[in-house]
């Protein structure tokens, strides 16, 4: 078998999509679906790839060395982070839609031409691409699509569709490469989806254990290098995007009930497939301050192009990711914030009635705007609205350049899923411009939230507390079932291998 193609730069200077994390690299490798002569395989094109990221892994063994998959850089923590070796997986996106019969397992009761089989470093966007042009979608994504696909639900990454929940909840298998460079196949012994025939194709062992995919569903690349998911798309649907703005009093009774009735929404009583609140922290509570973004699941039908565009149209507006615009209120003094956020909330979120597009018009992709920092809890359904007031509360006594994002999703079975949380989890985003006062307000929400005793969790692609005392506190038994799953996984030196700062400081690499 000829050698996979296997480059590197060494002593890097890393720095993240979002600018605030920059660490020196030992080494940064670049992987390609190429052999060593530079030449692609004509069949089985990710077997070069995955090739190479089993060298990796036993070059990282040979010098005592940690090792993390890159995506696209879109984590605010350090999450892909070490200071060895890093692998950049971008080149890595072979994408084939569609199982064949004989690598579907008898048992799975679905749509095989649905199940879709992608490597690590595909990105939402090219996925997005592929899946519309064959009468399929992604159930749900984040707002941005600069992600790679394995790097977003691998933290956990969501949207707002409220019945389907977050991105790892509909992926049905993983290929991960583990210590030694050996690779497995895993999925949920309740939930088999392919063949043996399938793995032996691959090369791989299978492997069927609920709780070992539970844990490995949002594991930051704890476990090892992730070569590729398989996920179930849907048939094509369309998105009516609506956006209108209310008083925070009027918003306020549907935070923890869901209760949609007192805002005369167009389909009723009935909620939204997508539904968001973006709130003005310091915008008087009769006043308009809140911004209801809600979106309908509507049956596809084809749509003319836009009249600017010779291909598609794009209902995103640049603030669907809150992210991407709260950068531009830059370095303003506290007690000018308040009017600061107010005109950038009035100028980005104009009111919208009933634009249709697709799940790839809805959500393109992003563009930042100066430095941003973030961090985003997750409660509890019942605690939403005690948790919006402990932010308002904060953000009042201690202004910062940012505000908050209200999404639902349905709870997830991922054991370190920062949406775990039954029957909705309730997700607050707190976008802000990168600042040491907007670290400080963090913190201070955080101790405001632990005050009045309203359990929460925290994104892990973004903003994290640096105690390991909160993650026990926020999952408790479930991650006693992960550090189980991750220790009968990898033997001891495994788990350094696979290990890096941000899981030493939250108490999850032995």
């Amino acid at each position: 078998m000829p050698e996979p193609l296997i480059v590197f730069e060494s002593n890097v200077r890393f720095v993240n999509w979002h600018r605030n994390v920059q660490v020196e690299v030992a080494r940064l490798y670049d992987a390609w679906n190429r052999w060593s002569d530079r030449s692609r395989p004509t069949t089985r094109r990710w077997e070069p790839g995955l090739r190479a990221l089993s060298r990796i892994v036993q070059h990282a063994e040979a010098d005592g060395k940690r090792v993390r998959a890159l995506g696209g850089a879109w984590s605010l923590s350090e999450a892909a982070v070490t200071r060895d070796y890093m692998v950049n997986t971008k080149p890595l996106n072979y994408v084939d839609v569609g199982l064949k019969p004989e690598n579907v397992d008898p048992a799975y009761a679905g749509n095989p031409e649905y199940l879709v089989f992608t490597q690590c470093g595909t990105s939402v966007l090219e996925l997005n691409r592929i899946l519309e042009r064959r009468g399929l979608a992604l159930p749900t994504s984040g707002a941005s699509n600069g992600q790679t696909f394995c790097g977003a639900f691998s933290t956990g990454t969501h949207g707002a569709a409220n019945m389907v929940g977050s991105m790892q909840d509909y992926v049905a298998g993983l290929h991960v490469v583990g210590e030694g460079g050996r690779d497995y196949w895993v999925e949920p012994a309740s939930r088999p989806v392919v063949s043996r025939k399938f793995c032996e194709t691959l090369g791989t062992e299978l492997r069927r254990d609920d709780r070992l995919f539970n844990a490995l569903l949002v594991s930051f690349g704890s476990f090892g290098l992730i070569h590729a998911a398989l996920f179930m798309a849907v048939p094509i649907y369309l998105l009516e995007r609506h956006v209108r703005p209310y008083s925070y009093d009027r918003v306020r009774p549907s935070l923890s009930t869901l209760d949609v009735s007192g805002l005369d929404l167009p389909d009723g009583r009935g909620l939204p497939f997508h539904y968001e609140v973006v709130l003005n922290p310091y915008a008087r509570r009769d006043r308009q301050g809140a911004y209801v973004r809600f979106m309908y699941q509507r049956p596809y039908s084809a749509l003319p192009a836009a009249p600017t565009t010779t291909d598609t149209r794009v209902i995103m507006r640049p603030s669907d990711d809150v992210l991407s615009v709260i950068g531009a209120i830059g370095d303003v003094a506290p007690a000018l914030l308040p009017y600061a956020v107010e005109e950038l909330l009035e100028r980005e979120f104009e009111p919208q009635d009933g634009e249709l597009g697709t799940p790839a018009q809805a959500f393109g992709s992003t563009t930042l705007r100066g430095s941003v920092v973030s961090t985003e809890l997750g409660v509890p359904l019942l605690h939403a609205e005690n948790a919006v007031e402990a932010v308002l509360a904060v953000a009042n006594d201690f202004p910062f350049a940012g505000l908050a994002a209200v999404r639902y999703v349905r709870a997830s079975a991922a054991l370190l899923a920062f949406t775990h949380h039954e029957p909705f989890t309730c997700t607050i985003e707190l976008p802000a411009a990168g600042s040491q006062r907007a670290l400080e307000a963090y913190d201070r929400i955080w101790n405001e939230l632990e005050r009045r005793n309203v359990p929460y969790t925290l994104h892990w692609g973004q903003i994290l507390k640096n105690d390991p005392a909160h993650f026990r506190r926020a999952y408790g038994t479930r991650l006693d079932a992960w550090l189980a799953a991750r220790r009968a996984f990898l033997t001891p030196a495994g788990r350094r291998t696979f290990s890096n700062d941000l899981l030493e400081r939250a108490g999850l690499a032995s």
